[in-house]
């Protein structure tokens, strides 16, 4: 598959016809007070303007890898806006493997400019992210690692199949969002789906 074509494709989808806005549900353990609560305020701005990226699970609630129960969870992803992922969004795999390693480490013998992150997924409570360079064949890529509510509404089979998932993202908000499901490319969503990407 060419993740750069169907990116593109994914990303002309959308722009063509926008959503101005979708209802989603509201998880009881979900305070108006969690940071994760933003994605309420700002979810009309992700719609109207936002761009299509590719992220990639680090880690999510076990419950969303099943179909019950039907609850929306949270989970970390990483992504970043550098064009080089477009085509290499197998980077952002290594990226997160690597920061999941970190969290099953003893924090002392984690390198110390990933000691933070590694505390942060570990507490699955702690809602901080954060914005961090890799580099890659001496090319510094900048990637961000977030806190995020995975809406089950907007999965192709209302489950995380794929680690990777294209979302949403805009410049001025904290929030990011999935890519609503009809508007995924149809080979990225068959390969989603069989858990191949």
């Amino acid at each position: 598959m060419n993740f750069k074509n169907e990116l593109a494709a994914m990303q002309t989808k959308y722009m063509k016809n926008r959503l101005q806005d979708i209802s989603l549900g509201r998880p009881a353990w979900l305070t108006s007070d969690d940071p994760m609560s933003e994605i309420y305020n700002e979810k009309c701005v992700l719609l109207q303007e936002g761009k299509v990226v590719y992220a990639c699970i680090v880690q999510a609630n076990e419950i969303l890898f099943q179909f019950f129960p039907h609850m929306d969870c949270p989970a970390h992803i990483v992504y970043s806006t550098d064009p080089y992922i477009e085509e290499r969004p197998d980077i952002l795999r290594d990226v997160a493997n690597n920061l999941y390693r970190y969290k099953e480490k003893p924090l002392y013998s984690v390198p110390q400019k990933w000691r933070e992150i590694a505390r942060v997924i570990a507490d699955e409570y702690e809602r901080t992210d954060f914005t961090f360079m890799v580099e890659y064949h001496e090319r510094p890529i900048e990637f961000r690692l977030i806190p995020a509510m995975i809406f089950r509404k907007l999965l192709p089979k209302r489950k995380l199949c794929g680690r990777f998932l294209p979302i949403l993202i805009a410049p001025d908000c904290k929030s990011i969002m999935v890519l609503p499901k009809r508007y995924w490319s149809n080979e990225f969503k068959q390969l989603w789906c069989m858990g191949r990407i």
